[in-house]
């Protein structure tokens, strides 16, 4: 397994804009994974930042373009409902293997994300219906606390549109 620490961009005057990069290790994961870890304090720039270091990350991973352009929306997506509608600090956990990228979001709160329709009017609403159609497979976990998301990594597969399989079976990596 390939522990991860990517550091943040320090901030003028020392703050680190309440972003903190864990490296990460699981003993169930497969052996031939990274994992990577950030933790954020809910703020909306913070989704900027979860989108940056994302991209990094995947770079150094050495990810085709397409899936990692379809992660980072992703993670701007569920950084921003969690940031929106959770509660406490959020968490990102990426994880790759040979052919697929798992994106999990975590906050405290035990509501769990809910995909709505959004009328033509409305400003919002969107992001979970986007979640769906870039991934392979999406859903929620830890009693709601967690979203998650995966996407097809290898070039050749094709990412079907609109799935909105939403099961609490999820791995644990």
């Amino acid at each position: 397994m390939t522990t991860h620490r990517t550091a943040t961009p320090p901030r003028p005057g020392g703050d680190d804009g309440g972003v903190h990069v864990v490296g990460a290790a699981t003993a169930r994961c497969p052996p031939a994974s990274h994992v990577f870890e950030m933790v954020m304090e809910p703020m909306d720039v913070n989704v900027a930042q979860a989108r940056r270091t994302t991209a990094t990350v995947l770079e150094q991973w050495s990810l085709p373009d397409a899936p990692a352009e379809d992660a980072r929306l992703v993670v701007s997506e569920l950084v921003s409902n969690a940031i929106i509608h959770g509660s406490g600090d959020v968490r990102l956990r990426l994880r790759h293997d040979d052919h697929e990228l798992r994106i999990r979001v975590t906050d405290d709160s035990t509501a769990p994300a809910r995909r709505r329709r959004a009328s033509a009017a409305d400003l919002g609403g969107r992001g979970l219906h986007l979640v769906a159609c870039l991934s392979l497979r999406w859903g929620i976990a830890d009693g709601g606390r967690t979203t998650y998301a995966v996407i097809p990594t290898l070039t050749e597969a094709t990412t079907p549109c609109c799935r909105t399989t939403q099961s609490s079976a999820e791995p644990t990596c």
